[in-house]
């Protein structure tokens, strides 16, 4: 029984690594991107974008471009109950993407949405934390441009 067990193990750990499955990998450093930005696009963003993609402004019809326009940044409060004040609040983002290569041209609209609990008393810690939530969204735009490069190339 003991041998049974062992070879059965044996035969699933050699199947499983021999599948061959790998991560997505975008290696975005080696220059064949280049990033244009509208006027709307905050600094915060071009920021946590220039991490990944080197925007080298060199003329070739080789490389992919990557067009950020149209952002649009919205905090709606929703009010329910009898309190004066709103309970929760909603931030909105919304950035149009396009993916060109000689080959293809990809759109995409991106739309990223959080809530946030606006009861609190103190106003500054209500700032804070949408300025927080204002970084996640950042990087959940940054992610899922990440994302959509990486399935453009595939």
């Amino acid at each position: 029984m003991k041998r049974h067990y062992f070879l059965i193990l044996l035969i699933s750990i050699f199947a499983v690594s021999s599948c061959s499955y790998n991560q997505l990998a975008l290696n975005a450093n080696n220059g064949n991107y280049v990033v244009s930005y509208d006027d709307s696009i905050p600094d915060s963003l071009k920021r946590t974008i220039a991490i990944t993609f080197d925007n080298a402004r060199v003329e070739d019809k080789n490389k992919t471009r990557i067009y950020l326009k149209n952002f649009n940044s919205s905090i709606y409060n929703i009010y329910a109950g009898s309190s004066l004040r709103s309970l929760e609040g909603e931030i909105t983002a919304v950035i149009q993407l396009e993916i060109v290569n000689e080959l293809k041209t990809k759109n995409k609209r991106i739309k990223i949405m959080k809530r946030h609990n606006s009861g609190e008393l103190n106003p500054f810690a209500e700032k804070e934390t949408i300025r927080t939530l204002q970084k996640i969204i950042d990087n959940e735009i940054y992610n899922q441009i990440l994302l959509e490069v990486g399935l453009f190339e595939m």
